[in-house]
């Protein structure tokens, strides 16, 4: 489960951003999931959870947003949701001959001082 190394790595940009800022305390972060990018949120609620527990982060709140993922298909142009449409085209039936175009990435959109 990669979920966890990505909570540690997140401990440690939380902690260089609340050094350069003068942040005390982070009491809640906004987290953005690609649907593409193979978080699974509830592994990452708990993993939040555990990893938070006796840091300097044990008071604060993850709110995880899911993102879609978007393809350009290879045969015909159409961009779609690859998600929604089961990685199939809606315009000429193509399946699974995309371009990832977003949706794969993990970032942190917002972080709420407290």
């Amino acid at each position: 489960m990669h979920e966890m190394g990505i909570c540690l790595e997140m401990m440690e940009t939380l902690k260089d951003v609340m050094e350069k800022e003068g942040i005390d305390a982070i009491k809640k972060i906004v987290l953005e999931a690609g649907a593409a990018s193979m978080l699974v949120p509830r592994y990452m609620a708990s993993c939040w959870e555990i990893a938070r527990a006796n840091s300097p982060f044990a008071g604060c709140e993850l709110e995880i947003k899911t993102v879609p993922a978007h393809g350009r298909c290879a045969s015909c142009g159409f961009v779609f949701d690859i998600a929604k449409h089961d990685r199939k085209c809606p315009s000429c039936g193509s399946y699974d001959r995309f371009i990832a175009l977003d949706g794969q990435g993990i970032e942190i959109t917002e972080i709420v001082a407290g």
